[in-house]
Order: C-alpha cells, then structure tokens, then sequence
C-alpha cells in the first residue's frame, strides 16, 4: 500500500507556549505605553535628560522589538518551532533561531514514538527528538501517530510505540 496524501504542519500555535508569550507580550506593551507616557512627562515638563532617563526609554522600546518579532513571525512561519510530515520525509525546527532539519522516509531506520516524544533514528547513526508534550491538542497528537504508523508499515521501518 502507498501512502501518499499526507500533509501535516504544527506550526507554533498549536503549543501551550504560544498563548503564554502573547499575554506576557500584552503586559509588557501595557508596561510600555505607560514607561512612554512617563518618560514624555519627564522630557517635556520637567526636562530631565539624565542618562537613567535614556536608558529607560531604551529599554522600553524591548517589548515593540518583541511584539515586531512576533509580527514577523506570523508573516514568515517558516522561521517558527514547526513539525512537518510530508510524503517525502519530516521537517522540523525546533525553535527561533534554531536550525531546521529534514530527511526523507528513506533515511529512517527505526521510529520511537510515545506521548511525549517522536525518536528517529536514521540508518546513518543520527538521532533526532522531536517533543510532543507541549502540544495543546490531544487529536493532532493522535493523528500525527496514526499517520506515522500508517508510513511505517508501507516504508518498511521499524516502529516503536509506547505511552508513556
């Protein structure tokens, strides 16, 4: 049997973190708009130039540069934490910043697959972990095991499956 019409993406979103960053990101515009505020107030009625004032306004421009980044990574989620299961093989990256890897079907000797994790190891010595536990969604975890073991059988690769 072929397996051939599978396409699974996890980007970001569907980890817990996502939604934890964007409150904190929340709060610190929150905290910015009134460090602005306060900062306009001590240059234009007081006119206080100290160089503690500066540095405050430097640092308060920290939560844009994390709200732009977080833009840029919505509009570029290739740079995102993402797990990508295609016909041809897996992709993932395993945060901002990090390198992504990729091998084909061809490449993996055995998989090792449980709730928290999925282990590859290719026929060359490499292993790869790709972490499962911080996904929100019980369904897509399913699935995303269902569909490896469904490549397993048709490729020949040696699957281990536990629950842990």
């Amino acid at each position: 049997m072929q397996h051939t019409g599978i396409s699974i993406r996890l980007f970001s979103r569907p980890y817990g973190i996502r939604s934890q960053m964007e409150r904190v990101l929340f709060v610190l515009a929150l905290l910015s708009v009134a460090l602005h505020g306060w900062l306009l107030y001590q240059l234009i009625a007081v006119r206080d130039f100290h160089s503690a004032m500066t540095f405050l306004y430097l640092f308060s421009l920290l939560p844009f540069s994390l709200i732009m980044v977080s833009v840029w990574l919505d509009h570029n989620p290739g740079y995102q934490r993402h797990l990508t299961i295609s016909a041809s093989g897996v992709r993932y990256r395993l945060g901002f910043m990090q390198r992504e890897h990729d091998f084909e079907w061809e490449e993996i000797e055995r998989m090792v697959i449980n709730s928290q994790a999925l282990e590859f190891e290719l026929k060359n010595g490499e292993q790869h972990a790709v972490a499962l536990d911080t996904l929100n969604h019980a369904q897509t975890v399913q699935r995303i095991r269902d569909e490896l073991a469904q490549i397993a059988v048709a490729k020949g690769i040696g699957i281990e499956m536990t629950q842990n």
